[in-house]
């Protein structure tokens, strides 16, 4: 019985988190799951937007981030939703209309 409740509760948990990642999706400006087009979230906030490298990338959520350097991805996986873009990637005057 014991054995029956945690399988039970880690797939209510795996279908909750499937459930949120395809919302995500849905709400968020992105290709195939790739946001802010391969840049770099990190270098925003840098002052200096830079293209990200393939090679070097994080997922989180469902989506996935780019990286110019090791140094911005270990800053991103550190805290990543400092440095999700706002609103999803979307322009704010988009998402006021």
């Amino acid at each position: 019985m014991k054995a029956l409740l945690i399988f039970l509760t880690i797939c209510s948990v795996h279908s909750l988190t499937a459930q949120d990642e395809s919302e995500r999706l849905k709400n968020f400006n992105v290709k195939k799951t790739l946001a802010i087009e391969g840049y770099d979230p990190v270098s925003y906030f840098d002052g200096k937007a830079q293209e990200g490298d393939s090679n070097i990338s994080s997922k989180y959520k469902g989506i996935t981030y780019y990286f110019a350097s090791k140094a911005n991805k270990l800053k991103f996986d550190k805290n990543p939703s400092a440095f999700e873009p706002q609103y999803g990637g979307w322009c704010a005057y988009a998402v006021g209309e």
